[in-house]
């Protein structure tokens, strides 16, 4: 999905957050496991997410898929913070790792963060143009608390040649 449009003049215009999240929450890979994006924060600090259990995305013993449970965090990292940092990088997602630690017996919730100091370091970071590899972290939760899995994602950052 992109992220921003180029008007009829040539200039990019931002896609705005709920738009964005209208569109992933309908986006098939995320609509077929279950995955609805609630929400990007204004500032694109913040993403939640949410994967209801249906007949559709649970597995053999009736808790959701291992699959659909990764989805929730696949890119949402990377969007935060190439919406932060801008057009004038490269940002995509590089390795994952999921510990799953419980089953996801009913609804699972995503919060993803990256606070804008976290931001600011990367591009700080990026200034002279070689890679960054920064891991992001966070818990998968059912509506109690239960920690589902914990989800480490690994980011790449590289600014972008002058011109590009």
């Amino acid at each position: 999905m992109s992220r921003s449009r180029t008007s009829r003049f040539g200039e990019r215009r931002r896609i705005p957050p709920q738009w964005l999240a209208r569109a992933l929450s309908i986006y098939p890979p995320l609509l077929g496991a279950g995955i609805r994006v609630v929400e990007f924060s204004d500032d694109w600090t913040v993403c939640r997410t949410r994967l209801r259990l249906t007949r559709w995305n649970r597995n053999q013993q009736g808790t959701a898929f291992g699959g659909s449970i990764g989805s929730m965090s696949d890119a949402f990292f990377a969007i935060l913070l190439m919406n932060q940092l801008g057009p004038g990088y490269y940002v995509w997602d590089a390795k994952a790792e999921i510990d799953y630690r419980s089953p996801g017996t009913s609804t699972v919730y995503g919060r993803f963060e990256v606070p804008r100091e976290t931001a600011e370091a990367i591009r700080a970071e990026a200034e002279s143009g070689s890679k960054v590899l920064h891991w992001f972290e966070t818990d998968l939760l059912l509506r109690d608390g239960t920690v589902v899995a914990h989800v480490r994602r690994q980011v790449y950052i590289r600014k972008k040649p002058e011109g590009r």
